[in-house]
């Protein structure tokens, strides 16, 4: 137990902890959640995507607010840590000031969300009507909000608490868009060359929308750079390569296997001083970049990638944007445009590669999204792109947003910060389904969030809890008159 304040907030926590909730696996957490409804006296309502309401108001009652939060986290985990996110709880762990996980995604993002959300509307607060809207598959691409059935936002202001800094008002969100790219790859037979196995590892990852104008290292176009510049100097073919995995993470990881007829230490040799290059550009952003080279079992694979599709894949890795493409003209620490090269693969004869393209203009979005098809398509690769989701467009007129402002003047005898993210949010497509809402985003601070390294500092969640309380307290009063 982490016998922490709020206490009804961390109970939940730690109770939410233990149930696996991988996106496009939320049933436990969806039976836990409504669990929690029925033991409270709530009414609840579950849509066809899997969205849930929880509903403490009377029948047919108008809420004066409500609460939104999903309910899925992304599962990552340190390539040497033995978890089954599927069955093992997430071990939780408190480390000056702040609580993280043992190897893994802590899931705060967006767990401590639902447990404000649940603590509020079960405890006993005298703020009016309020529902909770807890959404499914938000980190696979904001599936369960482009499903969710209108009817279930039954308020005329919501707040979403999915937002990783307190002190800030999140009023508006990039849109976004994934491409999935199939490039054809032919197979040989194996010579007797040995294998090689390369790995590169260590990088700091992170949010592929908050964390991408950090300039941290993407871990496919690493080892496809390392990979062509070293073939300039020595023989050898690819048998598989992969990196990456969610369309919202930076990839932190990426391994390829090499068929290698020669000299063994040369090569070695070789890949360890081009990679010294690599450390030294990111001697500031990637201090624990490493380089591992290991030979696997010989019996392991029977064929290798021939070298025309070699180089195709290598060459279209390399020749894919990636990272930020345009800042904001208005607010140039602000990224407006940018693409993540999120995930590479050999799948069912093909080289599988995943983008994920974001902007704040659906102009400047459909014009990236353009470009990544007219590369890939010039290497003979299959295209298809996924139905973007919108942007959500700040109202600085937003009566939510006075009362936010003025009760944390008041409470925090300072102003909040107001801002726009270029992460993707559930509210721009609410915003699209229910036209009108008045909507805000807010939250605790949570750093480095979709890796092992994501923690949530403790004593935010009390100020924020404290804030969120006399927020809603504010809003009853206002409405009441």
């Amino acid at each position: 137990m982490l016998n922490l304040e709020p206490s009804r907030v961390w109970r939940y926590f730690e109770e939410i902890s233990e149930v696996p909730r991988c996106s496009g696996k939320e049933e436990k957490v969806m039976e836990y959640i409504l669990e929690v409804a029925e033991d409270n006296d709530l009414r609840s309502k579950v849509d066809e995507a899997g969205n849930v309401l929880l509903s403490g108001s009377e029948q047919g009652e108008t809420p004066l607010t409500v609460l939104q939060a999903h309910m899925d986290m992304v599962c990552e985990k340190n390539s040497d840590v033995d978890h089954d996110f599927d069955i093992d709880p997430i071990k939780l762990t408190r480390e000056d000031g702040w609580i993280t996980a043992r190897g893994t995604t802590l899931g705060a993002d967006n767990g401590i969300g639902v447990a404000i959300a649940l603590a509020v509307i079960t405890g006993d607060h005298d703020l009016g009507p309020l529902d909770c809207l807890f959404t499914v598959d938000e980190e696979r691409g904001l599936n369960g909000a482009a499903e969710l059935d209108p009817t279930f936002v039954r308020g005329n202001r919501l707040i979403n608490l999915d937002s990783e800094e307190f002190g800030s008002f999140t009023t508006g969100c990039a849109g976004g868009g994934k491409t999935r790219i199939s490039l054809p790859v032919n197979f040989i037979e194996r010579d007797s060359g040995d294998l090689l196995k390369l790995s590169i590892s260590g990088l700091a990852g992170g949010h592929s929308g908050a964390d991408i104008h950090r300039g941290r290292a993407n871990a496919n176009k690493l080892l496809a750079r390392l990979l062509d510049e070293q073939a300039k100097g020595f023989d050898f073919s690819l048998v598989d390569i992969r990196g990456g995995d969610k369309h919202n993470s930076i990839p932190r990881e990426a391994i390829t296997v090499l068929e290698f007829d020669g000299n063994h230490s040369g090569f070695r040799e070789s890949l360890r001083e081009r990679f010294s290059v690599f450390i030294e550009e990111y001697r500031d952003i990637e201090p624990d970049m490493e380089l591992g080279i290991e030979e696997p079992g010989q019996g392991e694979y029977e064929r290798k990638i021939a070298e025309e599709s070699s180089h195709g894949i290598l060459n279209l890795i390399r020749a894919l944007p990636n990272g930020v493409m345009a800042y904001d003209r208005r607010l140039e620490s602000t990224v407006e445009t940018s693409t993540n090269l999120a995930s590479v693969k050999i799948q069912s004869g093909q080289a599988k590669i995943l983008m994920s393209s974001r902007s704040s203009r659906d102009t400047k979005l459909a014009s990236l999204r353009r470009r990544i098809e007219l590369i890939a398509r010039s290497f003979g690769a299959e295209v298809e792109q996924l139905e973007a989701y919108p942007a959500w467009q700040p109202d600085r007129d937003s009566e939510l947003l006075s009362c936010a402002e003025n009760v944390f003047e008041d409470l925090c005898e300072r102003s909040p910060e107001i801002k726009t993210i270029h992460g993707g949010l559930e509210t721009g497509i609410i915003g699209e389904k229910v036209k009108g809402i008045d909507m805000i985003a807010m939250g605790p601070d949570i750093e480095f969030p979709h890796s092992p390294d994501e923690r949530i500092k403790i004593e935010s969640v009390q100020k924020f809890w404290d804030f969120l309380l006399e927020l809603l307290a504010a809003l009853t009063v206002r409405m009441e008159k």
